[in-house]
């Protein structure tokens, strides 16, 4: 199907006050119409050429007739190659392919440039899949911040790999970046801005390691719970509190901020914590009662009245107070908010807690993935079964 673009003025023949009309591309497939604006200036009547000619449209006399007359030879040259390309390569063009095109005006050959349109134009189901996605961008733009689309090859990956290496990223970190790269290829060569995917057969040879999972034993979080603040740490004895709970529960810090009274349920034995998980939005239910540590500073907390169950600060100043604590009780690992989950898992795994019971607990979608927390560790053989006794620091 052949198409055709020609530059045309005032296509409605409107007259207004200012005298100012617009210039459109009318683009033309198999005897259907539409228009594409390629935002140019509004130009007065006189300075259109009634019968262009020579890839000329606006007369010498507008002082900006080099300039538009220039842009618009490009934007129609661009669309003549894409549709040539579809044509050639045997895909229909069509006027929504012609429009993506268009949309990214002067853009086209950059893949940055892409990245940014991609994620602009994309609806993230998820606030932190945009984020990784924003990330990734932000190590593209670091990596090569004039990427086209021609650069796109194997050799070029496996470079952006060693990049991401040689700043300290592990290898599963490396492969999540990936992730969003892959995808975005996909969409340019769906577009048929890229006529093949360049990933295709390309081997990254990422090496994937475990993750060392940090955990406290009951004995460090008893150095905790005693340690007396003096008088200049005692802004540190909330963060500690806070944590402790924390391991206590097995929540991550994001939902300990906005725990209120309407999660807490209570039974004849104490009290018990439900609610939803803020990243995928699956109940948690948790017996706070069996941990009496847990359920103390739960109700020291809870007498405060305030709206929210316990008093917060924002994450990377909970994690600096975090390692200052640790360092003050004695403790040599590095402790972040994301510890206490691995201490809390721990917990229940040594105490013999079934798989479901702990999935349950951390808000888990899917039984697997518990899984990764009960490979045995000394802990856990310390620990053996002990029929679901009470949790003792």
């Amino acid at each position: 199907m052949g198409a055709t673009f020609t530059p045309v003025f005032n296509r409605t023949n409107a007259k207004n006050k200012s005298g100012l009309y617009s210039i459109h591309i009318r683009v033309t497939l198999d005897r259907e119409t539409k228009y594409f604006n390629p935002d140019l200036p509004k130009l007065k009547p006189e300075f259109w050429l009634a019968k262009p000619k020579a890839n000329r449209w606006v007369k010498d006399t507008h002082p900006q007739h080099f300039e538009i007359n220039k842009a618009l030879r490009k934007e129609i040259a661009d669309l003549e190659e894409y549709s040539n390309v579809l044509q050639a390569t045997r895909i229909p063009v069509t006027f929504a392919k012609l429009q993506v095109l268009f949309d990214r005006k002067g853009k086209r050959d950059s893949f940055n440039e892409y990245v940014e349109y991609y994620i602009k134009e994309t609806k993230f189901r998820k606030p932190n899949t945009k984020k990784k996605y924003k990330t990734f961008q932000k190590h593209l733009e670091e990596f090569n911040p004039k990427l086209c689309f021609h650069h796109l090859e194997e050799s070029l990956f496996l470079d952006f790999r060693d990049f991401l290496l040689a700043k300290g990223l592990t290898g599963a970190t490396v492969i999540k970046y990936f992730n969003p790269f892959r995808r975005i290829v996909r969409s340019a060569v769906k577009s048929h801005l890229i006529l093949r995917d360049p990933f295709y057969d390309v081997d990254l040879d990422v090496q994937i390691t475990k993750p060392k999972r940090v955990s406290l034993t009951p004995e460090e979080i008893r150095k905790l719970i005693d340690y007396e603040f003096t008088k200049d740490e005692a802004h540190l004895a909330r963060d500690r509190d806070v944590f402790v709970f924390m391991c206590c529960c097995g929540l991550y810090y994001k939902v300990v901020q906005i725990l209120t009274e309407e999660h807490l349920r209570k039974n004849d034995n104490g009290y018990i914590l439900e609610g939803d998980r803020i990243k995928t939005g699956v109940q948690f239910i948790i017996p706070i009662f069996k941990i009496k540590v847990g359920e103390e500073l739960l109700k020291k907390y809870k007498a405060r009245g305030d709206r929210f169950l316990f008093p917060t600060i924002t994450e990377p100043a909970f994690n600096r107070a975090l390692k200052e604590i640790a360092g003050l009780a004695g403790i040599e690992k590095h402790i972040t908010n994301k510890v206490a989950r691995h201490t809390f898992t721990d917990l229940m795994i040594s105490k013999g807690f079934p798989r479901q019971f702990v999935s349950k607990m951390l808000g888990h979608s899917k039984e697997q993935t518990t899984e990764i927390y009960y490979e045995m560790n000394a802990y856990h053989m310390a620990g053996g079964l002990s029929n679901f006794d009470d949790v003792v620091f």
